[in-house]
């Protein structure tokens, strides 16, 4: 079973959550409606802890995270099902890479032991900073090459 603890939820999930349901909309083209992301982004933080408390094998749990972020996506957002579906994979790869490249920055360059890091939720929420901020960053920049390519006249996709 994997379970979060309040510090992850807080500091981890919810901001993960809110890069996400960001994705979705960034692959989906879709101007970004405040309330709904807001809502979205949270119900899939909730949900993320939720799925986490079940007494469910390691992976299980990922499968039915895409299951639900695809169905907040198509309910909530109004987003396309083929548009949610690549953001969840494409998103997916892109935390999954970005926290192997922080475990190998940690378990190699600095020597510091992975199973200590994991056996305390403060200092896995610590350690694990770098990779959360590494995918923002990468969000960040597809966010710029998406809609650098956009015509001017559709500079704010906030209203």
């Amino acid at each position: 079973m994997l379970q979060l603890v309040p510090l992850e939820f807080f500091l981890r999930s919810i901001p993960e959550s809110f890069l996400y349901i960001l994705i979705s909309y960034l692959f989906a083209s879709k101007k970004i409606n405040k309330k709904n992301y807001f809502v979205s982004s949270m119900l899939f933080a909730v949900t993320a802890y939720l799925v986490r408390r079940l007494p469910i094998h390691f992976g299980v749990h990922t499968i039915i995270m895409a299951i639900i972020y695809i169905t907040i996506n198509v309910f909530v957002n109004k987003i396309p099902i083929d548009e949610a579906i690549s953001s969840i994979l494409i998103g997916a790869i892109l935390l999954l890479t970005c926290e192997w490249i922080n475990l190998f920055i940690l378990n190699d360059f600095l020597k510091i032991s992975i199973q200590i890091i994991a056996s305390n939720p403060m200092m896995k929420t610590l350690y694990m900073m770098p990779s959360l901020i590494l995918f923002a960053c990468l969000i960040l920049i597809l966010y710029l090459f998406i809609f650098k390519n956009k015509k001017k006249d559709q500079k704010n996709v906030f209203y």
